[in-house]
């Protein structure tokens, strides 16, 4: 298996008032490749979690395993781990320092003692991986651009370090619908041609249930549910148990089926194949 966690339980403040349960027992695994969907409200675990994939949170118990390894056991090299997991946190603009859009997207290949032709080549093709134009962007100031590009310019800068996983934390976060829709077609454009492992953190039902393959979901720091989408948002009383809203397109496909139309589908969540389905079993009617 490539990440793994076992019983994986987080502490904040341990042994004081204000002591915090974060994670509790939590077990779980990804594949090499895989597009993940981790959802819950807020408060529910998720943020902690991915922050143990590359080693920014140490487990109060149980591991955490790299391609098998325990990630904090002695002699792991924990540099080279987040050099191969890349984490995007919520508001990645914000930490957007440099003067031009080519040396911010190069600042992580310059720290690994990259230059020339060679650290050019990754901006190039990072930018274009993210949807910008290189030339017209190089040496634009990252601070001028709109919010949307100013994300996908912090996504570069960590596609730039070639990881093989790419964790995104909320990263449509207060961008306006195009933007969002921009950068999540970018997401899943990059994780189709450059077969990366993307583990996407979201409140968002729709983009979960329309971007990944496989879905954690989590409630008061504890794995509820785990499974492709259409598993998840089959068990439809659990997840509303727990606060979370179907994806409008599962919630009408569900209301629909009913009486003689109850061999209609609910596993699909484009807006293109339930229309088809809801055409294909009414034009009968």
């Amino acid at each position: 298996m490539f990440l793994e966690t076992k019983n994986l339980t987080h502490i904040y403040m341990p042994g004081t008032p204000f002591q915090v349960k974060a994670l509790q027992n939590v077990t779980l695994s990804i594949k090499r490749g895989e597009f993940i969907g981790i959802i819950g409200e807020t408060g529910s675990g998720k943020s902690t979690l991915v922050q143990h994939f590359n080693g920014l949170l140490k487990p109060s118990a149980g591991r955490v395993l790299f391609e098998r390894q325990n990630i904090w056991q002695e002699g792991f090299n924990l540099q080279k781990l987040r050099s191969r997991v890349a984490l995007l946190f919520q508001f990645p603009e914000h930490q957007l320092f440099e003067e031009t859009v080519f040396k911010d997207v190069a600042f992580g290949p310059r720290n690994l003692g990259l230059s020339g032709a060679e650290l050019k080549k990754r901006v190039f093709h990072s930018l274009q991986t993210v949807g910008l134009d290189y030339e017209n962007y190089k040496e634009r100031s990252p601070l001028n651009l709109s919010g949307g590009e100013k994300r996908r310019v912090a996504l570069a800068g960590i596609l730039a370090m070639q990881p093989e996983v790419i964790i995104l934390d909320e990263p449509t976060a207060g961008m306006d619908p195009a933007g969002r829709r921009n950068l999540l077609a970018q997401i899943k454009k990059m994780h189709r041609d450059q077969k990366l492992t993307v583990i996407l953190v979201t409140h968002s039902m729709e983009d979960a249930s329309r971007l990944a393959e496989k879905l954690f979901v989590f409630a008061r720091g504890k794995k509820v549910l785990q499974g492709t989408p259409a598993e998840v948002f089959n068990s439809a009383a659990v997840v509303k148990e727990i606060g979370l809203d179907l994806p409008p397109l599962t919630e009408l496909l569900q209301k629909l089926k009913t009486g003689k139309h109850h061999h209609l589908r609910t596993d699909l969540f484009s807006i293109k194949d339930v229309g088809r389905e809801i055409l294909h079993h009414f034009k009968k009617d």
